[in-house]
């Protein structure tokens, strides 16, 4: 290989890879998924807190805890969260040390704060607030969930988004790995 073939080779590398189609179809399901489960969590909050069938809620919380395949499920989805805090660290990381255009560096940022965002939102807020409500239902607790989950809501709906909005950015910023090979 030529040192002008391993230099144009070298350059390409140094841009960020774009956002595949199977990128794009894993984000979508996953975010649908997230999306579908707090969908149902903001309608039953939602419920309980407009018709003060408080005991419904606390009941439901309960059963989420205890649900022998849903706690299993919860456990094997909870993987997930690992290799998003990984796979969006890197991105964060490429930042620094990977070419692209500002519109992709923006969404790394958007997908870094929209993640920990909705951990620290769930994590933090949510489930705390789910103990507490299991223990002694009150109106207070049961609006303060209602409100928590509609920003986990938003969250969701954002996280599912991102996908969408990386593979559109990326499918018109291949300009940059074009370019590069037309110059071979």
């Amino acid at each position: 290989m030529s040192s002008t073939k391993r230099e144009k080779q070298s350059d390409m590398e140094s841009y960020k890879t774009p956002f595949s189609v199977s990128q794009l179809i894993i984000g979508l399901l996953l975010g649908t998924y997230f999306l579908t489960v707090e969908i149902i969590e903001l309608s039953l909050s939602t419920y309980a807190c407009q018709q003060n069938k408080l005991e419904v809620y606390q009941q439901y919380l309960i059963f989420k805890s205890e649900a022998p395949i849903w706690k299993y499920w919860q456990l094997f989805t909870t993987l997930i969260v690992p290799l998003t805090i990984f796979a969006t660290t890197k991105d964060l990381f490429q930042i620094l040390t990977k070419k692209a255009t500002t519109q992709r560096h923006l969404l790394d940022i958007i997908a870094a704060f929209q993640l920990c965002g909705i951990l620290y939102t769930i994590i933090v807020r949510i489930m705390p607030l789910e103990n507490q409500f299991i223990k002694a239902t009150s109106k207070d607790i049961a609006h303060d969930l209602n409100m928590i989950h509609w920003i986990a809501f938003m969250l969701n709906i954002l996280g599912w988004c991102i996908p969408i909005f990386r593979y559109r950015e990326s499918k018109y910023a291949k300009y940059f790995h074009l370019e590069k090979k037309k110059e071979d």
